[in-house]
């Protein structure tokens, strides 16, 4: 069964859903394959390399970065799943306060940084894929109407 069959008041919020899921996900499942594709490989992408420079321990810290940590869930599943290895790898961190940090120097905080930014880039996905999964807007209509000459 398409997204098509489904009426717009459950279309929107499945779209937007299944693009915070996995990114780019929305757009594949409405047909924008190569603009799902593209935006899929650059945020998880993003993510996990942030992941790799700032360990798992000292990027996904729920407790210690809260604020990041919100912008990372931006990615979902992918910090989700990151969530999980870090509490797989680091049990003890998740009753502290405090950072287990395993990285040095900076590498911590480019990696906090990495995939926050990713988890916000990812917000900007959910929203075009949500906005172009109704595709009888009055105002898309007149849009086409006006590309093609029409008054």
């Amino acid at each position: 069964m398409s997204l098509q069959a489904y009426p717009s008041i459950v279309q929107v919020p499945l779209v937007g859903f299944l693009s915070w899921l996995v990114p780019g996900l929305g757009h594949i499942l409405l047909g924008h394959r190569t603009r799902g594709l593209v935006c899929m490989v650059t945020i998880i992408a993003t993510f996990w390399c942030g992941v790799a420079i700032g360990s798992v321990q000292g990027t996904v810290a729920p407790h210690y970065r809260k604020l990041w940590f919100v912008a990372q869930l931006g990615t979902g599943g992918n910090t989700l799943a990151a969530y999980a290895l870090h509490l797989a790898v680091s049990p003890e961190s998740a009753k502290s306060s405090k950072p287990v940090l395993v990285s040095h120097w900076m590498s911590a905080e480019v990696g906090v940084h990495y995939t926050g930014v990713a988890g916000l880039l990812n917000l900007l996905v959910i929203l075009d894929a949500m906005a172009r999964s109704e595709p009888f807007k009055a105002g898309g209509r007149r849009r086409r109407q006006l590309s093609r000459g029409f008054p």
